[in-house]
């Protein structure tokens, strides 16, 4: 069996600082959010509009240290134009094509939670099997944070470019 990935909070932020400088090097928009410098209070944030049906969609995407399970963790609001905050049905219809809807179960990778950090309710993908997914790479990654995003981000539409995965490699 592998030893599942868990990663520390210190380097947590030694990796999203790594993650900032690549992007920054590909003009990419991502940002670090700090409230102050307290566990687990500082963040990634990424804002974009998508399409959906006949409206534009605002998603912002926060990845955060997870306390408790010592990885990563990817948590979202999507808004529509006037405002108003997606269900978690409507962001299930969004995100999941319709075609696999009925393969996948929305309430084991979807929740809706209170934001550790911000406490507002924000929809998060589950983290329960996030160390055993990371760790079936067999050699831990450069950057465990670069990875979770590549692997969990199409989830919610997050697509990284193939750039970054470039860039750490010829760190």
């Amino acid at each position: 069996m592998t030893d599942l990935v868990s990663i520390t909070w210190k380097d947590f932020l030694s990796q999203i600082k790594q993650f900032m400088d690549m992007s920054r090097q590909l003009d990419d928009s991502w940002s670090i959010y700090e409230k102050d410098m307290e566990e687990p209070n500082t963040f990634l944030q990424y804002t974009q509009k998508l399409k959906c049906k006949n409206e534009l969609i605002s998603v912002e995407y926060h990845i955060v240290y997870s306390i408790s399970y010592q990885i990563p963790m990817l948590y979202f609001q999507a808004h529509r134009s006037d405002g108003s905050m997606l269900n978690i049905e409507a962001v299930w219809e969004l995100f999941v094509p319709e075609a696999t809807r009925h393969k996948l179960n929305l309430y084991e990778m979807l929740t809706q939670m209170e934001h550790p950090v911000l406490f507002r309710p924000y929809m998060a993908l589950h983290p329960c099997r996030t160390a055993e997914v990371l760790a079936q790479f067999g050699e831990q990654s450069k950057n465990v944070v670069l990875t979770f995003i590549s692997l969990y981000g199409p989830y919610v539409q997050l697509n990284l470019s193939n750039a970054y995965g470039l860039l750490l490699g010829n760190k």
